[in-house]
């Protein structure tokens, strides 16, 4: 079982940031990711690994000006 902010989820072997986020919706605005509190950036998501008990948090693209 892993966190995906605050909401549980089940984990699978192999499970990628990239697996995670296709399960979950409205997530193009996702810039980076906080797994285990190290910064993932998206060009990593489909290689980075998730393991077990792994706390997620999605971290939105904010633009200012």
């Amino acid at each position: 079982m892993i966190s995906v902010n605050d909401q549980d989820m089940e984990w699978f072997e192999s499970m990628t940031i990239a697996d995670i986020l296709a399960r979950i919706k409205n997530t193009d605005h996702c810039a980076a990711v906080r797994l285990n509190n190290q910064l993932i950036s998206s060009p990593d998501f489909d290689k980075t690994i998730v393991p077990d008990n792994a706390e997620i948090y999605l971290l939105p693209l904010i633009a200012g000006g």
